[in-house]
């Protein structure tokens, strides 16, 4: 008889003979026979092992185009031009702008108000300019003809002195033709000096033909980069009385022209509780989504596939903002814009710390008694507590820096029925 059978048998003839037994003595044994038939616990296990470990931290935000622009025409006046689109419908949020290329001032013009006072004087003053290149012309001209007299008259001169000298002529002829030089000479300077002064005035029409055409530009709106519009506020025939004294962006939306967002590239604004902004650093690598199951999804190909945004941190503030009691973390996004929109509410996964070829648990075998990190191990059949020292915490899986070694089989699935020693049954590994 082996010593299974034999257990039972000698269970059965306790039991047998417990009919004849008082009540009492029937509760004096009733602990042992409840011992020797209570089943084993089943239980999952798996296998540590090693691998590459991620830290991360985690947070919400709000994205917005990195670069916006408020528009405002700098002159009041009723507006007489807004733009249209190529369906020939006038531009509205959502619609797309054309900044200036290469060697351009300005980009797409979006709007105009009523620009008839400055064109009059931007063509006054071009009349004024082309008036004084004229006289300028007139001034050349004057020079060279006054050159040529001085010339003749400079020539003439030298010949009448030289004929003077040997007696040959009277004194009066000599005095004649020293004055004709004179005159020829003051001539030239008179008209030098008229060039000048045309010059000048070519200088002034120009300065203020300059002006005159600044003034234009301040009647229109230009696009100043290719983007989308956010916001359009006015319409063809309104009267613009210029923007109020806005200082917040959401009264800037309401109060100017239009809103223009470049939505290639997003900022996003988090604000991090101070006890986890110690572990952020600039350029830490950070995925971005409306969705924590994309997220979540995106993590298991390790980011590879283009279910969320990618970014990188670009600043952490050094103090905690009064409003919002955290730290604020600006986040540039690199990869995946198109995944966002302008204003959306995201949450953020920031990569802290990498660690490769570490001794990792999963996170359901994790077991907390009195604060402390422990885990039961399956040994020769029972469940061991053992207690562990942990690491960086991943998505799924807790560094082991000791306690546990490469192999070992620790209880993931039905560990809240066991205590130190129980006896197991494996279902699954």
């Amino acid at each position: 008889m082996n010593k299974s059978t034999f257990k039972i048998a000698n269970a059965q003839r306790i039991l047998n003979s417990s009919l004849a037994m008082p009540f009492a003595a029937l509760i004096l044994f009733s602990p042992y026979l409840f011992a020797q038939s209570q089943p084993k616990v089943a239980v999952e296990v798996k296998t540590v092992s090693t691998s590459t470990i991620y830290d991360w931290a985690f947070s919400e935000g709000l994205a917005q185009g990195i670069r916006r622009e408020y528009l405002n025409f700098e002159t009041d006046g009723k507006i007489t031009f807004i733009a249209e689109d190529q369906n020939g419908i006038a531009v509205r949020a959502g619609s797309h702008v054309i900044g200036p290329k290469a060697g351009e001032n300005f980009g797409q013009l979006l709007a105009r108000v009523d620009e008839r006072k400055d064109l009059e004087s931007v063509k006054n003053y071009e009349a004024a300019l082309r008036s004084a290149q004229l006289s300028i012309s007139l001034s050349e001209s004057r020079i060279k003809q006054a050159e040529n007299n001085y010339n003749l008259a400079k020539t003439s001169f030298e010949r009448t002195e030289a004929v003077w000298k040997q007696k040959l002529i009277p004194k009066e002829q000599y005095e004649s033709s020293k004055t004709e030089l004179l005159n020829a000479q003051e001539t030239l300077k008179t008209a030098k000096t008229e060039l000048a002064n045309a010059k000048n005035q070519e200088k002034s029409a120009i300065a203020q033909l300059n002006q005159a055409k600044l003034g234009l530009e301040k009647t229109s709106i230009f696009a100043p980069f290719d983007g989308v519009l956010r916001k359009v506020n006015v319409r063809e025939g309104d009267f613009w009385a210029g923007p109020s004294a806005s200082v917040s962006d959401r009264e800037k939306e309401v109060t100017s022209a239009m809103v223009v967002v470049d939505n290639s590239q997003y900022e996003v604004t988090l604000n991090v509780p101070y006890y986890a902004a110690g572990k952020l650093k600039e350029n830490q690598p950070v995925y971005i989504s409306w969705s924590a199951a994309l997220l979540s999804k995106s993590a298991q190909s390790q980011f590879g596939d283009e279910l969320v945004a990618h970014g990188k941190i670009f600043s952490v503030s050094p103090s905690i903002s009064l409003e919002q009691r955290a730290i604020e973390v600006k986040v540039h996004t690199n990869k995946g814009a198109e995944l966002l929109k302008d204003g959306m509410h995201v949450m953020a996964w920031i990569l802290v710390d990498k660690k490769e070829q570490v001794l990792m648990v999963p996170d359901e075998a994790m077991v907390v008694r009195n604060n402390k990190p422990y885990v039961f191990v399956e040994q020769d059949g029972k469940a061991k507590l053992t207690k562990i020292e942990t690491g960086i915490e991943g998505l799924d899986n807790v560094e082991v820096i000791s306690g546990l070694s490469k192999g070992m089989k620790v209880i993931t699935v039905g560990k809240h029925k066991l205590v130190d020693g129980t006896e197991i049954r494996l279902v699954q590994e």
